[in-house]
């Protein structure tokens, strides 16, 4: 694995263009090191040359600078959720070339019949964007529930009845394609971590609101995963100790009351989820008191254990209403630590509906391109 040349794409994806001596500095290469590995870059297409602007009023050559080149390469994004799947092409900084999206039956979920219907669908992108599909450098999926350590394997999926599927064997034997497998709101806080508002922010709470309610931790720009499995379990904190059995087996956790199913029966709907969902909540007074008080003593709890600077919410959640926000921002300052009230946060989350599927790039992205494994 290419270490450095892993070390050198990363500062020019986050910091863009540097000139050598620039680079020489950040990544503590010596010159000679740098050169080489700058050699290598631009030999594969990765990087580009070009000039770095002169501040006003100094005279000279420019020096020559080196940039990411973000359509050497494309990734496949997937994001698999509870009845719904999301697909993606993206260049080397997640921003989509072509998405597609099916939907399964979570009753009837067949791992292999899912699978078969993502491959068809990332060959079919690929011909789209006129890439073919083994020039791709890879493919990230997103599942809902924990990970085995490696990557590779959905541990736990409740929402859609999954234990133990060797997801990325599975793709892989279909596209031939080298699969990584992450907790799909991890792979979100992986990517508005790396490409949306979390850029530069030390600690990142991502907050994803579907079926169920989960999270993702993202600390100095990398996953925290927890026992190698990824998931952040927030919607599974216990909020009261009588309440509804909870999917996870447990009573009174918060996604008894903060998830799709008791949303719309709080807004008294049928059918499938509108995005305004808790705007529709917010109408039923009562019922949208017990909702944000919850939340909001789950979002204490994760802030007085995590420290975060920062919580995106996504999925419903990004589409709450304003009111929302200025309630968490008025009654969450009081139940945390102190020295948080000043630093913590909350935004809207920056991919809408295609979080999922950038997530899922972001994490191809990380394991096959930003890891110098290409080199």
């Amino acid at each position: 694995m290419g270490v450095h040349h892993g070390h050198i794409l990363r500062i020019l994806r986050d910091e863009g263009p540097q000139s050598r001596a620039d680079l020489s500095r950040r990544s503590k290469l010596s010159a000679t090191t740098l050169t080489h590995v700058t050699a290598a870059l631009l030999r594969d297409g990765s990087i580009l040359e070009g000039d770095t602007s002169l501040p006003n009023g100094v005279v000279g050559r420019p020096a020559q600078a080196v940039k990411l080149a973000p359509d050497a390469r494309s990734v496949a994004g997937v994001h698999i959720g509870a009845g719904n799947v999301q697909v993606a092409i993206t260049d080397l900084l997640a921003r989509p070339k072509a998405t597609a999206a099916f939907a399964f039956d979570t009753e009837a979920a067949d791992p292999d019949e899912i699978v078969g219907q993502v491959s068809r669908t990332v060959t079919e992108l690929a011909a789209e964007v006129q890439v073919e599909t083994s020039r791709l450098l890879g493919v990230g999926i997103g599942v809902p529930g924990p990970v085995d350590p490696a990557r590779r394997t959905a541990l736990a999926s409740i929402n859609v009845g999954w234990r133990n599927v060797p997801l990325a064997d599975k793709l892989e034997d279909a596209l031939r394609l080298p699969t990584t497998v992450e907790h799909n709101v991890s792979a979100m806080a992986l990517a508005e971590s790396h490409y949306g508002i979390g850029k530069n922010v030390p600690a990142l709470l991502y907050i994803y609101l579907r079926t169920g309610l989960g999270a993702g931790l993202m600390v100095d720009g990398a996953p925290f995963r927890p026992g190698g499995h990824g998931a952040v379990e927030l919607g599974h904190i216990q909020i009261v100790a009588e309440g509804k059995r909870c999917a996870c087996g447990n009573v009174g956790c918060l996604e008894t009351f903060v998830c799709e199913r008791a949303l719309m029966d709080a807004a008294g709907l049928k059918g499938a989820a509108p995005d305004n969902l808790l705007a529709r909540v917010e109408q039923n007074t009562a019922a949208w008191d017990v909702v944000v008080r919850h939340l909001t003593t789950a979002l204490a709890s994760a802030v007085n254990i995590l420290s975060p600077d920062l919580i995106v919410f996504g999925g419903h959640l990004g589409d709450a209403p304003q009111s929302l926000f200025e309630r968490l921002e008025r009654d969450l300052p009081l139940r945390i630590m102190p020295h948080m009230r000043d630093i913590l946060s909350i935004r809207r989350a920056t991919f809408g509906a295609q979080s999922g599927a950038i997530g899922g790039a972001a994490v191809a992205l990380d394991q096959f391109f930003y890891s110098g494994a290409l080199h």
